[in-house]
């Protein structure tokens, strides 16, 4: 039998393979010299009750209104897993999210899908691998030299720096104030630096919601009028960074100055 590779990338309505669910699925089979074989390829319905993660819609950009008379992924579930049959997987980071993603529909839909059967093709991994991104390996790539005293502060300090001017010479780098705003997007919905809380848009509104937990994707306020108990025990037992526990107090503190309840 020939072997043959599926090359697949998923969309969904968020990150959380638990909670969130496949809109859109392309899978690409080819040969191993990378010869098109075939295609399937089609937007999937999430489901009742299911809703879309504002960051991932502006992301993909495929909106419920999309996706209202698609079937569901359990119609399509059986056909997906006779088109990857016995083939390897392919992607560029499937194995930390695509692969987990796909797993859980599949079990959803009653089939064990068995990702160990398969070898997996990870252009992600296969770069990380064969060009490391510690300090020691791109320092020499960007400078030439073998960097003496890796892993003391002050050697890892001093070639941080010369990495740093060596990019700007390579990268030709926006001023500061630009550069950071561009490569710590992420940075600017953080609540906390432990990834609890974070925002979020919400009817045009800038509001702070839970990141985890019973109440991921809740905002504050909701969570504080119907599970105080829950913030008090962030605040007073949880095993969390002392950061977020003073975020909590303040959110607290703010909460009860607005609505003059104290409970």
């Amino acid at each position: 039998m020939t072997e043959s590779i599926v090359w697949f990338d998923l969309e969904t309505t968020g990150v959380n393979t638990v909670t969130d669910r496949i809109i859109e699925i392309c899978l690409i089979k080819t040969d191993l010299k990378g010869n098109h074989i075939e295609t399937f390829q089609t937007l999937v319905n999430p489901g009742k009750g299911v809703e879309m993660n504002p960051g991932a819609q502006e992301k993909h950009g495929i909106s419920m209104e999309q996706l209202k008379d698609c079937e569901e992924f359990y119609f399509y579930a059986k056909e997906i897993y006779e088109f990857i049959g016995d083939s390897h997987l392919g992607g560029y980071n499937i194995l930390y999210f695509d692969i987990p993603m796909l797993v859980e529909e599949f079990a959803r839909a009653g089939i064990a899908f068995n990702h160990r059967s398969h070898k997996v093709i990870d252009p992600f991994l296969i770069y990380t691998k064969y060009e490391p991104r510690n300090l020691e390996s791109y320092y020499q790539r960007l400078t030439g030299k073998t960097l003496e005293g890796a892993h003391r502060a002050e050697a890892d300090i001093l070639a941080t720096v010369e990495i740093y001017e060596k990019q700007k010479e390579i990268f030709d780098l926006p001023d500061i104030e630009e550069l950071d705003s561009f490569v710590n997007e992420k940075r600017k919905d953080m609540v906390d630096l432990s990834g609890r809380l974070k925002f979020e848009e919400i009817n045009g509104n800038r509001t702070i919601v839970f990141n985890f937990g019973k109440w991921k994707g809740t905002p504050f306020r909701e969570v504080y009028e119907k599970d105080l108990r829950y913030i008090d025990w962030i605040i007073d037992k949880g095993e969390f960074a002392q950061e977020t526990k003073i975020i909590f107090k303040k959110l607290l503190n703010r909460m009860q100055k607005e609505t003059g309840i104290e409970m």
